[in-house]
């Protein structure tokens, strides 16, 4: 059978994005008048969404690396920032498509759009800034995402009801875990942030046992840690493009097998990880796969788990999507209280401009309303402590 890339009726029980098939840019798309008001009581928190990191780094920076500090510009092509003197750009992503949208670095026009689509508060990730992994100098690293906190933190500040962030956090150094950790809280944040997989040359490996008083600290701190995809791009040759994001949106099989086999979540159960716009499909045929190597290799297994690998994304785990149709299929294996809802605002795949049917089609899923409250926000003010 031959599927043409226009939705058609031809494909049997076929499930296609809520988004008009050939949808503008972000930066062209019009935020239409809600006309269909979410049920009463409903508090709408985005888990996913993205700033541009456009403010003055140099300031921020220790003296020694001012003259290596992130910098950025705009020009008619958009945003262009340097790490390091590397550029950031992504050839196949061109920023005035993808970064186009005043919110993303003006917090009073970001609050002003959310608003519009129905969208109460934000978690915010980084744009560019986790490139930093790239480097090879730690301390550097350290500097950079120690500016970029004070930066968010700022951003935020100007918006406090609506826009939370999440701190990028020291992912090598378990000795300053800790210290970190009270650095971050001091500056407001409710959760953090680290990169999914370490580049090579960090020969940073997290079931390695140095790194266990990392896992200890951030278990213990309250503060939620979250995963991102995206982190690394390469967009070359024909359908790299595409490719490269089908791709990119599922690496979390992987590290929820890692941090699970190697006993990470039962030796730390205050460990809250967030899988962040991996969708939430993956999650049923990873438990199951899960659960059936742990009975098939149990001789084998070190360390042993006190439960089956399932149980502990049940006590320690969310996943985040935009748009997730069969997984939503799927909520009664997943679990409803480890789903939440992200905008995504303002990427070509985010909700932006459709952000009212994304949500309708929660609640068009879910065997109650409570059920779709707790996935478009009740489960993400509770575990980030959202007003």
């Amino acid at each position: 059978m031959t599927v043409s890339a226009t939705p058609s009726t031809t494909v049997p029980n076929a499930i296609h994005s809520s988004a008009v098939p050939g949808i503008a840019w972000p930066n062209q798309r019009t935020l239409p008048e809600t006309t269909r008001p979410l049920p009463a009581g409903t508090t709408v928190i985005s888990a996913d969404s993205h700033w541009l990191e456009t403010g003055e780094f140099i300031d921020r920076m220790p003296a020694q690396y001012r003259d290596r500090a992130p910098r950025g510009a705009f020009n008619e092509r958009g945003f262009h920032m340097e790490i390091d003197g590397k550029s950031t750009d992504n050839p196949g992503m061109p920023s005035e498509l993808i970064e186009g949208r005043a919110g993303m670095w003006d917090a009073s026009v970001r609050v002003e759009e959310i608003t519009r689509e129905g969208v109460d508060q934000e978690m915010l990730f980084p744009q560019r800034m986790l490139g930093v992994i790239r480097n090879e100098d730690f301390d550097y690293i350290q500097a950079c995402m120690d500016a970029y906190n004070e930066m968010l933190a700022d951003f935020c500040a100007s918006e406090p009801e609506h826009l939370h962030g999440l701190a990028l956090l020291n992912y090598w150094d378990p000795d300053r875990t800790e210290d970190e950790l009270q650095k971050i809280k001091a500056l407001g944040f409710k959760g953090v942030l680290m990169p999914s997989l370490p580049p090579p040359h960090a020969k940073v490996y997290y079931n390695a046992r140095a790194l266990e008083p990392m896992w200890r600290a951030i278990g213990e701190s309250g503060l939620p840690l979250s995963f991102h995809v995206g982190e690394t791009f390469d967009a070359r040759g024909q359908g790299g493009l595409a490719t490269t994001i089908v791709v990119a949106f599922q690496p979390f099989r992987r590290l929820f097998a890692l941090l699970t086999f190697a006993g990470i979540f039962e030796r730390n159960p205050g460990l809250k990880v967030v899988f962040t716009e991996g969708g939430i499909a993956w999650v049923p045929s990873a438990l199951f796969d899960c659960d059936k190597v742990y009975h098939s290799f149990e001789s084998e297994m070190t360390p042993k788990l006190a439960n089956l690998p399932s149980h502990y994304w049940y006590e320690n785990c969310y996943a985040t999507f935009i748009e997730d149709p069969y997984g939503l299929r799927q909520l009664d294996i997943i679990g409803a209280e480890n789903v939440m809802w992200g905008s995504d605002y303002p990427h070509p795949e985010s909700a932006v401009g459709y952000t009212q049917q994304s949500l309708w089609d929660v609640f068009d899923a879910t065997d109650s309303v409570a059920d779709a409250q707790n996935i478009i926000g009740g489960n993400a003010q509770n575990l980030w402590g959202l007003g």
